[in-house]
């Protein structure tokens, strides 16, 4: 039910990214606002909807990419289901996870996209360039982004997932 919301995020996101997100790079980077609702979500979720949301939002990231269709998703799957293994609603307490959680996950999608353009695309990768001129500046602004998403998000997933009261 969850990706109803989500596809469409994606679809703004996807458009935001393609088309104003360009004109705002900070040395080589920029926001992937996709990986960010991916992360968010996966931060928030607690049932693996998280997996689900990676998998479309990867096939949202590579219809923009020249990477081989299905790249994304490879990679952002296992990043979402490594950061929904921490407890859900666990941003509430402390500020100072959903930054880590980003921020690593955010450097393995990266990471994880690089190696596999390089082994699997056979595109030449400039290993001492792209790491601090792209990689570092897109975690940095992913970083700075999640906490709002995760404050839009969070009413979202309350609004899908009401609590139930047991009595």
């Amino acid at each position: 039910m969850s990706l109803q919301v989500g596809i469409p995020l994606f679809l703004i996101a996807m458009l935001i990214q393609a088309t104003i997100l360009p004109h705002l790079r900070v040395f080589g980077g920029q926001p992937d606002l996709i990986v960010v609702l991916v992360l968010a979500w996966a931060i928030l979720d607690h049932d693996r909807e998280g997996m689900a949301w990676a998998f479309v939002g990867g096939l949202f990231i590579d219809l923009l990419s020249g990477a081989p269709f299905g790249i994304s998703s490879l990679i952002l799957v296992p990043v979402a289901y490594l950061v929904g293994l921490t407890e859900a609603r666990v941003y509430r307490t402390s500020l100072a996870l959903p930054l880590v959680l980003t921020a690593g996950g955010a450097l393995a999608y990266h990471a994880v996209y690089l190696l596999l353009l390089r082994f699997l695309a056979d595109f030449p990768v400039a290993w001492t360039e792209i790491p601090g001129y792209v990689t570092v500046p897109s975690v940095i602004f992913d970083v700075i982004l999640i906490i709002p998403v995760l404050r839009v998000l969070s009413r979202v997933y309350d609004r899908l997932h009401p609590r139930q009261v047991k009595i």
